[in-house]
């Protein structure tokens, strides 16, 4: 049985493990969180379960090899290449492996592919690579390294943990700390507050506008796009939340994995290094990295870039519309990187101060519209739906239909209320941190006002989280 984050019967889970999980003995817990985590991945993959534990333990024996300072280091590396192929098989098997049409997309056994088998294969392409260039040692004990791969919290989005971070807090637990109790309460709350309630309204608004974007005048499909990208950014920081919040009930401290105002960049480089932050620096350090070890030229480094965009955007999906999303990535931050000195001449020119809150907010605007050109790219996931999308944005297709209703105006002051504490912590800070360093008085003030919006505003039945079917 699949049990969603956002479900009763997960947190009456988290309510009864939690004690137990402090009662067992530290040499055991171990045992009981990767039982638990075995039951958990088994609920959603059902008897996809054993393509898993497979490729656990090919981690682990090639691990070991890789580790094994007897073998040369050309030896090393063509392990380490034929273990990453052969990790990757499945993958490729069950998300790329599928009958095609024109426009590059999936279109009947995507439901066949395992949850989480994207996280678990690129944990175990950077645990290997990072034992190859003896960042690490390898693991000796295969249970702590499942428990790795399969940590419930993490195991169907994220956050892509590495190695040296995590399983060094699974091998010497936590003891049990009342700050830990509280700061996880904090953040399943706050990761509540973003998904049932912005992001379910969100979706509310914009889907009926994807769904049919010929109905709706060009300014209302550019509108949602927008908001499809606020929408985005409350469901996948809000199920980090929840992981991160679950996890630390635990007395496990998972990576921040967005940074709290990411809808308010002022520039696409700094948008891309603030979304999903363990997986795109995976992708730099695992693809882009690699295949640009000893390059200096300038061209091809720039087209190292483009072909790590594009592999990030087909990890999305096997759809030229992800193609799309991932050159537009590249060509618009390769842009800004090529022209920066010349835009702060421009902006001098205009008569803007660098660095004022007029020129930030300014170049938020410039971000957040030109951004439109990407994430409807993003959320069309196929080619022609893409196309049928811009042409109602640029007014050749559209209709009469106004995005603006009174739905709309409430989940923007709920949105605002989000975006009040974000600014409050600023980007040093997570929701746990701000509120614990607040009187208590505060704290239970804040607690009580997010507890009542969700009661309030939360939607009992959601769809799942967006990227859980990446």
């Amino acid at each position: 049985m699949m049990i969603k984050f956002t479900d009763f019967s997960y947190f009456l889970l988290l309510f009864l493990i939690v004690p137990v999980y402090y009662k067992v003995p530290d040499a055991k817990k171990w045992v009981f969180l990767l039982i638990l985590s075995t039951l958990f991945n088994a609920g959603w993959s059902g008897k996809y379960l054993p393509v898993w534990l497979i490729l656990v333990g090919i981690c682990y024996v090639a691990g070991k090899y890789l580790g094994n300072q007897a073998y040369s280091k050309k030896q090393r590396k063509t392990l380490l290449v034929i273990s990453i192929v052969i990790c990757l098989l499945p993958l490729l098997f069950f998300k790329y492996l599928v009958p095609i049409n024109n426009s590059m997309s999936p279109v009947s056994l995507n439901w066949l592919a395992p949850i989480g088998i994207s996280y678990y294969t690129f944990l175990i392409i950077g645990y290997l690579t990072d034992v190859h260039r003896r960042y690490i040692k390898p693991e000796n004990h295969l249970g702590y390294l499942a428990l790795y791969l399969g940590f419930f919290p993490t195991l169907l989005a994220g956050p892509l943990e590495r190695a040296r971070q995590l399983i060094p807090q699974l091998r010497n637990p936590a003891a049990y700390q009342e700050e830990n109790i509280k700061a996880g309460i904090y953040f399943i709350i706050w990761g509540l507050f973003k998904k049932i309630v912005l992001a379910a309204r969100f979706a509310d608004i914009t889907n009926p506008v994807f769904d049919e974007p010929g109905k709706y005048t060009g300014i209302s499909v550019t509108l949602a796009i927008l908001l499809f990208s606020v929408q985005l950014y409350c469901d996948f920081s809000g199920y980090c939340d929840i992981a991160m919040g679950s996890a630390r009930l635990l007395g496990i401290k998972l990576s921040k994995n967005f940074s709290n105002r990411y809808y308010f960049t002022p520039s696409r480089t700094e948008s891309w290094t603030s979304w999903n932050i363990t997986v795109t620096s995976w992708f730099r350090d695992y693809i882009f990295f690699n295949i640009s070890k000893g390059v200096t030229n300038t061209k091809r480094l720039e087209f190292n870039r483009l072909l790590t965009f594009i592999i990030t955007g087909l990890w999305h999906g096997p759809s030229w519309s992800f193609v799309i999303w991932g050159s537009l990535q590249w060509a618009y931050i390769n842009f800004e990187m090529r022209t920066k000195q010349f835009w702060q001449k421009f902006y001098s020119s205009l008569g803007f101060t660098i660095g004022s809150q007029v020129h930030y907010v300014w170049r938020v605007v410039i971000r957040l519209l030109t951004g439109t050109l990407i994430m409807g790219w993003f959320r069309a996931a196929e080619l022609s739906s893409g196309v049928k999308l811009y042409s109602s944005m640029f007014g050749f297709t559209s209709g009469a239909t106004s995005l603006i209703t009174p739905s709309f105006f409430l989940a923007i002051a709920l949105f605002i209320i989000m975006d009040i504490f974000n600014y409050k912590m600023g980007e040093k800070e997570d929701i746990a941190s701000y509120l614990l360093k607040k009187p208590t008085i505060r704290r239970r003030l804040s607690m009580l006002l997010l507890v009542q919006l969700v009661l309030i505003f939360g939607r009992i039945t959601v769809a799942n989280f967006y990227y859980i079917q990446f």
